[in-house]
């Protein structure tokens, strides 16, 4: 099952072009990936097919020296495209054309002083996720930071930086910036019993947020700092040497707002490290292929599901497999296992509470059948007799 299908790559024939093409075969390695390398050449009229024609070729002969780097790194699934036109519309285009994943984009180096126009444009208007690659960035990854502030922008990008840390086996620092701000009803009403208690309420929120996210396997830490939001992001990318920083970009309020205006564009412009930005889609998206309604297939998938961090998902496979037999005990097993991924421990309990009945009422069933199976009295009631 693969959770990372297709990645886009915006190839620039600079300097900076191996980084790109590394850090999109290290992430495709990882997850099993396509890549899909996408050179765009701007400014030139369709009028001229001719011109057109010797570019093209030009250039995915050019291209095919990326190819053989990619190959070269492990991955067989490559293919190229060339087009002509504005480049940051063209990669938004085929992103969604191609339903990627994820774009990968290399920034600029930091004497220029400012992102790219392509990547902001891409970055500011992309649905997918954008990995903006640091010039002189190094591979692998091995610390990663997440600035969180309760929200659902911030709460997207949380759930995809999980899944980074988990398969790159990196470090992860969830980062608070106080004060912060939560549009749900229950995160106010938990930061003022904190307060009540003599307890940092930012520090109380994080452990109630982070409750909701999948962390298993993962090694994380959070850290909360009172300040400018952006001078502290970079504060602590410098304290915990990240590799990576991955932020949400779409929220009203709070980090989320800012990091969609003016904070985000400072933070790429400056690219204290590679980055992430998560605004409207999820990067990992698993999916289950129908099996013609299996039951072994759906608590397959299930299990597979809850390995790589999916609980949710993993419970709708595993009540599939309920609706097909209500005895199953290993979803209902599997549903106990999903519920404690999630913190919901007297909902588990209710659950290895039915797989248990399910297992007694198999063994007197059993008992029952052996009984009758030996006993002279039930013998001749089912046609058994001695000679069998």
């Amino acid at each position: 099952m693969k959770l990372l299908e297709k990645i886009l790559v915006g190839v620039e024939f600079g300097p900076t072009a191996p980084e790109v093409l590394d850090t999109a075969v290290f992430v495709a390695k990882h997850f099993s990936s396509e890549i899909i390398l996408l050179h765009v050449v701007p400014g030139v009229s369709e009028r001229y097919s001719d011109a057109i024609a010797m570019i093209r070729t030009d250039v995915e002969m050019e291209l095919q020296e990326a190819v053989e780097r990619v190959r070269a790194g492990g991955i067989d699934k490559v293919q190229t495209v060339v087009d002509f036109g504005i480049p940051y519309d063209l990669i938004l285009q085929h992103a969604n054309q191609k339903d990627v994943n994820a774009i990968i984009l290399g920034a600029r180096e930091k004497s220029q002083n400012a992102l790219g126009t392509t990547a902001a444009e891409v970055r500011r208007n992309a649905t997918k996720p954008v990995w903006l690659v640091k010039p002189g960035s190094s591979l692998p990854i091995k610390n990663v930071l997440c600035p969180v502030d309760f929200s659902e922008a911030s709460g997207r990008s949380l759930r995809n930086v999980i899944h980074v840390a988990r398969c790159f086996d990196a470090n992860l620092t969830l980062l608070t910036v106080a004060p912060c701000s939560s549009s749900a009803h229950d995160m106010e009403k938990i930061a003022a019993e904190a307060r009540r208690a003599g307890v940092e309420p930012e520090s109380v929120l994080m452990d109630h947020y982070a409750r909701d996210f999948d962390l298993h396997g993962v090694r994380w830490t959070k850290l909360i700092r009172k300040g400018n939001p952006h001078e502290e992001i970079l504060k602590v990318v410098d304290e915990i040497e990240a590799d990576l920083l991955v932020m949400g970009s779409a929220g009203r309020k709070g980090l989320a707002r800012m990091l969609m205006g003016g904070l985000a564009r400072k933070l790429a412009s400056e690219m204290p490290c590679s980055i992430i930005t998560v605004r409207l889609e999820h990067a990992f998206r698993p999916r289950v292929e129908p099996q013609g309604g299996d039951l072994d297939e759906f608590f397959k998938q299930g299990h597979e599901l809850l390995a790589l961090g999916f609980p949710e998902e993993a419970g709708r496979q595993f009540r599939q497999c309920l609706i097909k037999d209500k005895k199953f005990i290993p979803a209902w097993e599997g549903l106990a296992a999903v519920s404690q991924r999630l913190g919901r421990d007297e909902e588990a309990k209710q659950y290895l509470d039915r797989a248990e009945q399910a297992a007694q009422e198999q063994y007197h069933k059993q008992i029952e059948a052996d009984v009758r199976e030996q006993h002279f009295l039930f013998r001749p009631m089912f046609g058994a007799t001695d000679k069998e």
